[in-house]
This record gives C-alpha cells, sequence and structure tokens, in this order.
C-alpha cells in the first residue's frame, strides 16, 4: 500500500471521529449510527420527501406517560405506542434531523434510537434504553 494511500485512510478516521463528535456534541442522546443513517438516506436523496423510521424515545422514570405522549405527539405529528410503564415511546414518522433535535432536546428524555422502514409500516419497539451505549462500550 502506497504512502498515499495510506495517508489518506488516517484522513479518513480522522474525519470520520470528527463526525462522530459533531453527532455527539448536537445529539448527545441519540444513537450516532441512527444520525448517520438519517443524514445519509437525506443527503442521498435530497428531492426525496423526509424518510420514515420508527422512532423510539425512552424518558426518565416518573415522568407522565401523557405529558410525555402529548409532547412527542406535537413533535413528530403521531401518537407514540408507549411501554414500559410509560418509559418507551414508539412512533413510525417522516424523521428531519429537526425532528430529531427536537426530541434530543426534551429535558426528561434519555435516550433516542430508531430503524429505517422506508413505509408507514412500523415493527413496534425494538431496542431496550441504553442500547446503543451499551453497543458502543463494546467496541
Amino acid at each position: 500500500m502506497s504512502d498515499s494511500t495510506k495517508s489518506k485512510l488516517e484522513e479518513l478516521k480522522t474525519q470520520t471521529q470528527q463526525l462522530g463528535n459533531s453527532y455527539r456534541e448536537l445529539f448527545p442522546k441519540v444513537d450516532p449510527s441512527f444520525v448517520y443513517d438519517l443524514i445519509l438516506r437525506i443527503v442521498q436523496n435530497p428531492k426525496s420527501p423526509a424518510p420514515i423510521y420508527t422512532v423510539e424515545v425512552f424518558t426518565k422514570e416518573g415522568t407522565s406517560p401523557e405529558k410525555s405522549k402529548e409532547h412527542i405527539l406535537q413533535t413528530t405529528g403521531t401518537v407514540p405506542a408507549i411501554y414500559d410503564n410509560g418509559t418507551h415511546y414508539v412512533s413510525t414518522h417522516p424523521l428531519t434531523l429537526e425532528i430529531l433535535k427536537k426530541l434530543n432536546d426534551i429535558d426528561y428524555v434519555q435516550d433516542v434510537m430508531g430503524d429505517y422502514t422506508g413505509g408507514a409500516s412500523s415493527r413496534g419497539a425494538q431496542h431496550e434504553k441504553g442500547d446503543w451505549k451499551r453497543r458502543n462500550s463494546s467496541e
């Protein structure tokens, strides 16, 4: 492998680390791979409507389920299903970076994860609180 190729690979690693740091700074409660996937889909299809995701929001214990449900409805335009004694909310809807940022910025939200569905159907809850943090700590 040439020195030029090695240098470019090192530069790619550095840029990827910087991008990951930007994700964590702007979206500290969101799975970085979720942010990356959303950005990639938006960039690949800039003229398409927002891609559809099943989004899972985990809240602090003791948060009012009605308050959380209403806040998520106002943010996403979709009524979420509620799991885990009112601390896990799942909804499927078109997603933008702005919506994701609003979910991240809700003070009682602890984690946000999601999966691209490509359509209006949901697979339901797929994650547990902290999944992405555990996955990243084992790498």
